[in-house]
Parts: structure tokens; C-alpha cells; sequence
């Protein structure tokens, strides 16, 4: 079951179930989610006064989480101070509040303007909304470069680039749709690697294997494309 939890200024959201145990228990996984049990009698309130008491373990633990994942992934809580990456770039986040919402990068800070700058949950969309469309226009942007080029070589333009989280492909290609699609962690990604991903793809509307040939394509677009993959696998 999943339930929400406030907590001051914070919103938690926790997955919860009842089983035949003895005390409450909770756990924080790798991932940032909370998994929270209790005994099949306990109350609700108990559970929700057992969690508020728990509430400076949860943030800990979640900042710990942050900074293992700022190096690859988006942060699991959103509060000034929290660092994430864009780019490839460490930058750190400052939430203000204002009259519409909106994201701004200034040097090493990512300025999130919110019109509920209390709401993590309303935060976490102001800014994964910018994250989207930010790796979308980088990803179309060099597309825009890389696309004539291997028309001029002999592939057919795209018909459709697409969106998505992917949990185990950076990107991927239908050659006989000529439907190409990025995974939006990319945006995490340095701008070369992004760059790689997007060559890659192209290069599979010429040749759908990964054989010498294909990787020939490869490196006619992008020499140093080993190192930007070596790069790439860090993440």
C-alpha cells in the first residue's frame, strides 16, 4: 500500500504494509523509497507517530542517498543545498519562492522558483519538467548536426524521436520504423556522451547490428567515440 506522509515541511512517500510481526520496523532502500511495516493491530496514528519521530533518520539517510546518486541519477528529496548534476556538471539547488514556476541555471546553482516551495512533491515537477525539456532540446539540437550526415551517407531521416526513463539502455532504435528514443537520465550524462548516445542511434538506421561495420559509421561522425562510451559506462 502506498501512503504520504507530512512531516513539517517535508512529504514523504512510503510504501506500507501489515504483517505479523512484533515491533514497526522501517527501511530505507538504495533507491530512496521508504518501506515502512507494523504489527496487524497496530493504528494508523501509531505508525504515522513512530514516523515523525524517525523524521531526522529519514532525511539523513536520504541525503546520504542524494549524494550517492547526484553522480548519476536525480536527487530523491529537493531542499537548498541538495546537489545534482546537469550536463555532467555538479551544481547545487536553491529553492525560492515565487509567482509562476521556474528553473534557472547561474553558475553553480540551479535556482527553482515554486510557487509551493514547501511541497517537495510540487518542487520535484517544477524541476523534472525543466530536466525533460532541457535533454530533449540538447538531444534535438544534435540531431540537428548529426542527421544530414548520415543522410548524406545513406540513411533515411528519422520518422520519430521519443522520450522515456529506461532502466538498462541509454537509448535504442527501430530501424524499419526509423523510431529512435533517449532515456531522459541522460540528462545527468556530460553533453559528449549525450552526444555518443545520439550517434549511436543514427548509426542503427544504417546498420542494425553492433558489428565493425556499424561502429565504422561510428567513428566517421565521432573518432573519440570509445572514450565518450567509457565515459558513458561510469554512469
Amino acid at each position: 500500500m502506498k501512503k504520504t506522509i507530512s512531516i513539517d515541511n517535508y512529504i514523504f512517500y512510503y510504501e506500507f504494509e501489515r504483517k505479523k510481526i512484533r515491533n514497526i520496523n522501517m527501511r530505507i532502500r538504495p533507491d530512496g523509497s521508504i518501506y515502512v511495516s507494523s504489527p496487524m493491530k497496530v493504528s494508523d496514528k501509531a505508525v504515522e507517530k513512530f514516523m515523525i519521530s524517525k523524521k531526522d533518520f529519514i532525511i539523513k539517510s536520504l541525503n546520504k542517498v542524494n549524494d550517492r546518486l547526484a553522480n548519476n541519477f536525480r536527487p530523491v528529496i529537493f531542499e537548498d543545498g541538495t546537489r545534482v548534476k546537469v550536463f555532467g556538471e555538479i551544481k547545487t539547488i536553491e529553492i525560492r519562492k515565487a509567482s509562476r514556476n521556474s528553473v534557472l541555471v547561474e553558475g553553480d546553482r540551479v535556482i527553482i522558483d515554486s510557487r509551493n516551495p514547501e511541497d517537495q512533491d510540487s518542487v520535484a515537477r517544477v524541476y523534472n519538467k525543466w530536466r525533460g525539456m532541457m535533454l530533449r532540446a540538447k538531444v534535438e539540437e544534435i540531431s540537428c548536426e548529426v542527421c544530414p550526415k548520415f543522410v548524406a551517407m545513406g540513411a533515411k531521416a528519422p520518422t520519430a524521436i521519443k522520450f522515456r526513463t529506461m532502466k538498462s539502455r541509454w537509448g535504442s532504435c527501430k530501424p524499419r520504423e526509423r523510431v529512435l528514443t533517449f532515456n531522459y537520465n541522460l540528462f545527468e550524462t556530460p553533453e559528449e556522451c549525450v552526444r555518443y548516445v545520439v550517434v549511436h542511434e543514427y548509426a542503427h538506421l544504417l546498420v542494425a547490428d553492433h558489428s565493425a561495420r556499424f561502429y565504422r559509421y561510428v567513428e566517421r561522425i565521432m573518432p573519440d567515440w570509445r572514450e565518450q562510451r567509457r565515459r558513458l559506462n561510469e554512469y
